[in-house]
């Protein structure tokens, strides 16, 4: 901790303190809420997320999300370690901050009617609309914000193109995380519209409030809140046939190379299948597939993956070939130790693309079908239901995109069973 932020620190805390004991009544009324000092005392913050593609989901490296980023920015600015809790409905999110159960309540959209007992902090972005229709007509359309109290934001799209309803209105950065279909042929239109992002707190929680304003205003300031808002490159879809012809003249000439790139004395995995993980994320995390080709990128060590190999930057591809063959043998480690090979090995790479918490509830899903749960046959039936709210409002660890996950263990698979064919022809 910083000189700058033990003083920050000590500083609200001495505020809080002087304020809570002068002005009681306006500051700290309510006993059950917890206060400014009562968050820096017990050293966490807890926020609660609606669970969907475009709240905040947990994902391999753990929860993603522009409400998550910005939890976590209001945590380091307060120095207190974050909490994050998520719901699957507005109702409960609103219940919760109502119970004291969470200090702050991180909705997709500010009710017009706000309940007395909570007040809104800072604007974050005021987020641009458009309407999409598959047809021109007058119909009125849909807002988001006038069902997403009762209704999946990922449903939305589905019901469009199901023709149950006729238009909707959506802000543009929620498109490409809900488009299922990306190829159908939707109309987009521009309109005025715009969705605030806001978040909510107790009416009586003036401190926090206040410590909220500020961290947005410094935020703004200083660039971070651009940072924050700043959507990661989506993941490309991977449901269009596999590349076989590019995989091939991308690795042909350098079987050789890559056999050596990904090798190392002791390693848990072949090189060809840690060669295939490696091409598989290069593909979705580069817009052109064409980008690079002729050579396959090395593989990047998520930020925030948990590995027992501690590395230093710059790494080298030595080092990141090494963290990646280790941290697939720890996730293998996890596996129920009934699992045998192939279905292992699928199993396992599910692990890794969707996070072993996802994986797990496909598992315990396969189980109340009274289905084999040691079968990746079985377990990619539920694995590809776990981005429907009918089946991961059922699981412990929410939403997750499932349909990914399972394209992405057929390709990896693939890469893999061909780079070990171009082997064998040389």
């Amino acid at each position: 901790m910083t000189l700058h932020s033990i003083f920050f620190r000590q500083t609200w805390l001495r505020l809080s303190l002087t304020l809570c004991t002068i002005l009681p009544v306006v500051f700290c009324h309510n006993a059950n809420a917890r206060t400014v000092p009562d968050i820096l005392t017990s050293n966490q913050l807890s926020v609660g997320v609606i669970n969907s593609p475009v709240g905040g989901n947990i994902g391999r490296t753990g929860y993603q999300g522009e409400n998550i980023a910005l939890a976590k920015g209001f945590a380091d600015y307060l120095e207190v370690t974050l909490f994050i809790r998520h719901f699957y409905n507005h109702d409960e999110l609103e219940q919760a901050l109502q119970n004291d159960e969470i200090d702050i309540a991180a909705p997709l959209f500010t009710p017009e009617t706000l309940n007395d007992k909570f007040a809104t902090g800072p604007v974050f972005q005021h987020r641009h609309q458009v309407r999409l229709m598959l047809s021109e007509q007058s119909k009125p359309c849909v807002m988001a914000s006038d069902i997403l109290r009762d209704t999946p934001v990922e449903t939305m799209l589905p019901k469009l193109v199901q023709q149950q309803e006729a238009c909707v209105v959506l802000p543009v950065k929620w498109l490409q995380p809900l488009t299922p279909q990306p190829h159908l042929n939707m109309i987009t239109l521009p309109t005025s519209d715009t969705l605030p992002h806001q978040w909510l707190i107790k009416r009586e929680a003036t401190l926090l409030r206040a410590a909220l304003f500020d961290f947005t205003h410094r935020s703004r300031v200083n660039g971070s809140l651009a940072i924050a808002l700043t959507t990661p490159a989506p993941f490309n879809d991977l449901s269009g046939p596999l590349p076989t012809r590019q995989f091939i003249a991308d690795t042909q000439t350098h079987i050789s190379a890559l056999k050596t790139a990904f090798s190392y004395p002791g390693q848990t995995f072949p090189w060809h299948l840690l060669a295939a993980i490696s091409y598989a994320d290069h593909t979705l995390t580069t817009k052109d597939r064409n980008e690079g080709a002729g050579v396959l990128e090395p593989f990047t060590l998520p930020p925030a993956m948990a590995t027992p190999l501690a590395l230093t930057r710059p790494y080298t591809q030595a080092q990141l070939v090494q963290a990646l063959d280790t941290y697939l043998a720890e996730l293998s480690r996890k596996l129920p130790a009934k699992l045998q090979l192939p279905d292992k090995q699928m199993i396992m790479v599910a692990a890794y693309v969707l996070g072993l918490d996802h994986l797990t509830d496909a598992i315990w899903l396969t189980q109340q079908q009274g289905a084999d749960p040691f079968l990746w046959a079985n377990v990619k039936q539920q694995v590809a239901l776990l981005h429907a709210p009918n089946v991961y409002q059922t699981t412990r660890h929410g939403y997750a995109n499932g349909p990914l996950a399972v394209h992405y263990v057929e390709w990896v698979n693939h890469f893999s069973d061909t780079l070990q064919l171009l082997e064998n022809q040389n």
